[in-house]
Parts: structure tokens; sequence; C-alpha cells
């Protein structure tokens, strides 16, 4: 057996039964927490002249645009949708995938599941395999095709997205085969993108890009039917790795990627790479309250490659503050917390937050093996105050991480956090318990109702 036909076999054969019961929970708490991110983003003005420039040029109103009060045809949806839940940058993080797993999917297998009225037991198995299949492809075309330039979550996340919206389609192995292929020449992405309006575009794209992929394979458009294999294949063009493909085969499930590498669960609304450090800067916070204008500097201590993904030094939007050490540490440093409000415009532009970002170093240890999209090692951040006094704080592992995991509680606090301007706290609490017990839910449009066809809470009045 081949990769493709590995890919191929494990989409159409498994089945919710043989998931193992805790990664059906991981599944839920995924599902959950993007669903709340979403509602979070659904106001972005990114998100605005996406929704205003699609305005009259949709379909059949099938699914639901996430805190719009509209319907619009699927494809569309999840175009909106899968924007919405990566305009924060609060969606959640896998290292297989070298980004984002779940933004791509849930938007693809809600907006699908709404317009075929899917249970959310199906809804729920199409996400958990779509998983796989993205966490392994990642697995399969390594770093290389990260620092290579693609956004891995929107290149990987076309392919899960494919992957789920089949089996949520119940298509047969020959479609199924025909799905990934297509959705090989779908996929797209490049991080030259980050810190601007088309980085979460990218998984909007790949949202609705594999879900076309499979409708598409459903009516018999063909493709190659040797697509991870052949010399012209995905996994050889995309990467420089070896191995490549052959990583696919036998390792199907095998074990589960949201089980042995786990799901990130962010706590702060930017890049994945400033979380350690942001722990660590707050911790400082906390503990000594520097005031900033006696900060003579700040070292931020890393592995090579830990700033990777932040490639601006200095913020001047709050796009770019996302992907900005020297800026998210100064905030942090000043306001002790980072939250949606740190990205704002006039936040961004304030004068010490701007004069303090000047004064972060991100310095180097070479005595750390290099990281490129995970968290090896560790971080140090070193505040030094004008009078010599130093404070210091060392972090391995974000709050968040798999090691350190958000609790159900903690989750349901974000969540409620994220969804407030949206729901009145009884809808919240529906919601939750709708996730929760996902396999008991007979059509999934009962929940999508819920967070895509209710008005703001403000306006309620």
């Amino acid at each position: 057996m081949n990769a493709t036909d590995s890919v191929v076999d494990f989409i159409a054969n498994t089945s919710l039964q043989e998931i193992p019961q805790e990664a059906r929970h991981l599944g839920k708490r995924a599902i959950l927490d993007t669903l709340g991110v979403s509602m979070a983003g659904a106001t972005d003005e990114g998100v605005r002249i996406l929704v205003e420039t699609l305005r009259d040029r949709q379909g059949k109103p099938v699914a639901g645009v996430v805190g719009a009060g509209t319907r619009t045809d699927c494809l569309s949806a999840a175009l909106l949708n899968g924007t919405m839940a990566h305009a924060l940058d609060f969606d959640d993080v896998n290292d297989s995938i070298m980004g984002h797993p779940s933004a791509p999917l849930v938007p693809a297998i809600m907006s699908l599941g709404e317009e075929l009225g899917a249970s959310g037991a199906q809804v729920l198995e199409a996400f958990l395999v779509g998983f796989e299949v993205e966490c392994k492809l990642g697995l399969a075309v390594g770093k290389s095709h990260y620092v290579k330039g693609w956004h891995a979550t929107s290149t990987l996340g076309c392919l899960g997205a494919a992957a789920a919206a089949a089996k949520l389609m119940g298509l047969d192995s020959d479609r199924i085969r025909m799905a990934m292929g297509i959705a090989t020449s779908l996929s797209n992405g490049l991080r030259v993108n980050f810190g601007t309006m088309t980085k979460p575009l990218h998984v909007g794209e790949a949202a609705r890009n594999g879900l076309l992929a499979a409708l598409l394979a459903q009516k018999d458009f063909t493709s190659s039917a040797d697509h991870l294999d052949h010399p012209l294949g995905f996994c050889q063009v995309y990467s420089s790795d070896d191995g490549g493909s052959s990583r696919l085969v036998g390792t199907m499930g095998s074990p589960w990627e949201i089980l042995s590498t786990g799901i990130v669960v962010k706590k702060y609304p930017c890049c994945n790479n400033t979380h350690r450090t942001l722990d660590a800067s707050l911790a400082i916070f906390e503990e000594s309250h520097p005031s900033h204008d006696e900060i003579d500097r700040v070292e931020v201590i890393t592995p090579p490659g830990e700033d990777m993904s932040l490639i601006y030094s200095l913020a001047n939007t709050g796009l770019e503050g996302k992907f900005c050490m020297q800026f998210c540490v100064a905030s942090a440093l000043i306001d002790g917390k980072v939250d949606p409000d740190t990205f704002a415009e006039a936040q961004v532009q304030r004068p010490r937050v701007q004069e303090l970002s000047r004064k972060v170093k991100v310095i180097y240890d070479h005595n750390q093996e290099p990281v490129v999209v995970d968290s090896g090692g560790y971080v140090v951040v070193r505040v030094v105050m004008k009078d010599g006094q130093e404070h210091e704080s060392r972090a391995e592992q974000a709050k968040g991480s798999p090691i350190h995991p958000l609790t159900d509680e903690e989750i349901k606090e974000k969540y409620t956090s994220c969804a407030r301007t949206l729901l009145d706290p009884d809808q919240i609490n529906r919601s939750i318990d709708m996730v929760y017990a996902l396999e008991d839910l007979p059509d999934i449009r009962e929940l999508m109702e819920m967070v895509c066809l209710t008005s703001p809470v403000e306006s309620r009045a």
C-alpha cells in the first residue's frame, strides 16, 4: 500500500466508534474553542470587507454565517467562517501540522453539515478524520515545507478539510481519492502575508477549497490518482525533506496525532511563537511590576529559530503586532495582560509601547537545539532596569500546551469571553452542552442556528 492508498483507506474506513474516547473529548474541546474564536473574529475589519465583497454574490442559503444573522451557500459560509476562525490568531495549534489544525476543518464541516442535516456524531467523526489527515501530512512534508515559506495551516488544512468533507458526505474510496487529488492543486498560502488580512483569508480559502474538492469529486470530477506518491505529487513538490510520502504508510491513526502531538489552546490572540515568552514576561510583571520608563533593556533569550514566524521587529498595526515579539513583550510588561484589545490600532501606536518595543532584543542561545515551529528548549526573559536591577523569568512550555493544558473549565471560560457579544448566558451554556454532547445531537443545525442566526446581545434591548 502506498501513501495515497493509505490516506484514502483511512478516510473511507475509519468510524467514530473505533476512535479513542480521549481523542473524541479533545475533538469536542477543539470544536468549541474554534466556534468561540470565530464569534470573537466576526467583527474583524478584514472579515467585514470580505462579507461586504461577497454580499449579493452568494448562492442558495443553506448554511449560517457566524455573527451575521444570515445564511448563504455552504462554500461561501466555509470561506467566511474560516476567515473568522483565524482572524484574531486565537485558534488552536498543533506541531505536526506546523500551524492551526481546527480552523480550516470546523467551518468546512459545519457548513456542509448544515446543508446535509448531519448529526453531531457525524460531524465529530469527520473532524477527527480530517485532523488526523492534515497532521500526518504535516509530518510527511516535514519542516522544510514551512521553512520554504508555505503557510502550512492553509496548504495542509485544505487537504484536511477535503478529507473531512469527503467523510461527512460518505464518498466511496474512488471519489475520496479524487477529492484529495483535487485538493492538492487547490492548496495554497504564503507566509509572506503574515501580519495582514490575507493570512486569515488563507484559512477561509482552505476550508472552502477543501469542501469544493469533495463536492466536485462527488460529481465525478477527476484528478490524479497518485497525488501523494508521484514524483510531481504533493509531498515531493511541497517539501525537500527526505522520506516524504513514505511516512504516511501504516501511520494513519497509529497513533492519533490529536493524542500523541496534542493541541495547543491559545491563551493569547497572537502567534503561538510568542506565547511562552509572554508567560515569562507576565510572570515578571506580576512579581515585580517594573516601571516601563525605568527599563533600560529587555532581553528575550530563545533557541535559534524561535522567532521564524515573527517577521516584524516593530509593529505599526495590530495585525503586525501579532507577529512581532518586541511589541508583544512590551505590551505584556506595560499592561500586565495580552488580549484582543492589545492589538487595537490605538494600543499599538501608544508612544510608551513603541518606545519599550525598541528596547526588546531577541538573542539566540546557540547552546540550544534550533526550533522551527515547535517549542523545544526554553526561553528566558530578562528585564534590566536603569539602576542595574534585573528581573528574570524562564518558560519551557506555554500554558495551554499539551504538557500544561487548559482545563475544561478554562476552555469554557475562553469560549464564554469570545461568545458573550453574540450569545446571552443561557445560549452560551446551551451551546457548550451541545458541543460536549455531540454524539447525542441529532442535527448540527440546532447548534449552528444558535451560533450564526442570533443578533448581537447589545441589540436585543
